[in-house]
């Protein structure tokens, strides 16, 4: 099932917020991709023997419930496996989670 249109927006502003805010030309690009009620955040990397050639890892994936109106956050593990993130309670809007992410307080997302 697809986004309902005005969650659409939000992610679309809030998560491109964060790729602006995050990317630095030739270095490092984040994008996100929204399939049904998952959006995934990824990341890409030139490879340091060929820098022509882009890595892309998974980083987040975000899933938005119809029914209890909120959102779940993921985290992917080494072998590319996704795994529940441990909010805790009142961690269930889009804007505490994104915050979740960027400030990386497991160290789980970011390098």
């Amino acid at each position: 099932m697809a986004l309902p249109e005005i969650e659409q927006q939000r992610v679309d502003r809030l998560l491109g917020q964060l790729c602006d805010e995050r990317t630095k030309p030739d270095q490092v690009k984040l994008q996100f991709d929204t399939r049904g009620s998952r959006v995934t955040l990824t990341e890409s990397r030139p490879l340091f023997i060929d820098p022509g050639v882009w890595n892309e890892i998974k980083i987040a994936q975000f899933e938005y419930s119809s029914e209890s109106l909120s959102w779940t956050l993921y985290w992917y593990d080494r072998k590319n496996r996704r795994q529940p993130y441990p909010t805790g309670r009142n961690r269930n809007t889009l804007e505490k989670l994104m915050l979740e992410v960027n400030s990386d307080p497991t160290g789980i997302f970011w390098e």
